[in-house]
Parts: C-alpha cells; sequence; structure tokens
C-alpha cells in the first residue's frame, strides 16, 4: 500500500472548525525537522466525500482529523476512533459537516477505495461562527493530536 496519508478536514474561517487545517499546518512544520514524516502525505480537505476519497486513495494508512461540536465540559478534548472494515463511528463524534464521515465511509466502501486502516481523531469545538482563530481550549489539542499523529504514521 502507499504512504500514510493525514487529511485535516475543516474550514479555517469559522473558528474552531479549522482545527484539522492547524493540525496540518503544524505537521507541515515538524515535516520540514523531521525526517520520519518525510514520505506521509498531508492534505487539507472541506469533508466533501469524493475529494476525501480521492485524498486517502492507495493509502496503507488514513488519518483523518475533525472537529464536531461539544457541550462545555468536553471543549478542547479529543477522541480516537481506528475504523477496522464496516465498523462506523457514531456521526455525532466523527465530524462537524453536513454530510458526515459515515456516508463518506459508506462510499468509500461501495466503490472499494478504503485505505488499509483507517483512524479519526476528531476533536470537540464550540465556536463555528464566521471568523479566524482556534478556540484556546481547541488550539491546546493541536500539538497532542499532532504527536499521536506522528506516532501513527511513524511507529514511534
Amino acid at each position: 500500500m502507499g504512504a500514510p496519508v493525514v487529511i485535516g478536514v475543516g474550514n479555517e474561517y469559522r473558528h474552531d472548525d479549522g482545527f484539522g487545517v492547524a493540525v496540518v499546518a503544524e505537521l507541515a512544520f515538524r515535516a520540514a525537522h523531521d525526517d520520519r514524516l518525510a514520505g506521509v502525505r498531508l492534505r487539507v480537505n472541506d469533508g466533501e466525500p469524493t475529494r476525501m476519497l480521492d485524498a486517502w486513495s492507495g493509502a496503507g494508512l488514513a488519518v483523518v482529523v475533525d472537529v464536531a461540536p461539544g457541550q462545555d465540559g468536553q471543549i478542547g478534548r479529543w477522541q480516537e476512533v481506528t475504523l477496522p472494515d464496516g465498523l462506523r463511528p457514531d456521526p455525532a463524534a466523527a465530524s462537524g459537516h453536513g454530510i458526515g464521515l459515515n456516508a463518506t465511509i459508506a462510499l468509500a466502501q461501495a466503490l472499494d477505495c478504503m485505505p488499509q486502516r483507517l483512524v479519526v481523531l476528531v476533536t470537540f469545538g464550540g465556536c463555528f461562527q464566521v471568523g479566524a482563530g482556534l478556540s484556546a481550549p481547541v488550539a491546546a489539542a493541536i500539538d497532542p493530536v499532532a504527536d499521536r499523529i506522528c506516532t501513527l504514521v511513524t511507529g514511534s
């Protein structure tokens, strides 16, 4: 299978929805200083299913980073969901986007274009209005999520 891919889903002009974009930017910065990340493909996606399928096509490992609406005590917390064949995450916990990751996974399965392994890292956000900049709790999750992705894609 092909090189690992990390897909940051979101819109950086809708506050916390820009989390996936921010994580990919952090990984791009790290890749400039860490040769272990040299073969990792980094992509940004707005959540549109066919672009998502194109981004993870041929990947041995695809890591999707997204944000979902959370309650006050959840903001900035994140969770990891690994998706073996046939397992789908709860839609509320997998994406903050209209179509959702479940529909994208179903389409990928129907078209036989799932990555070998799919890991979804979801952070809970609270501010999705128009404007730039992440809320402080969501911004604080960038480094730990990026650290986890580095472990996933490099095995160390």
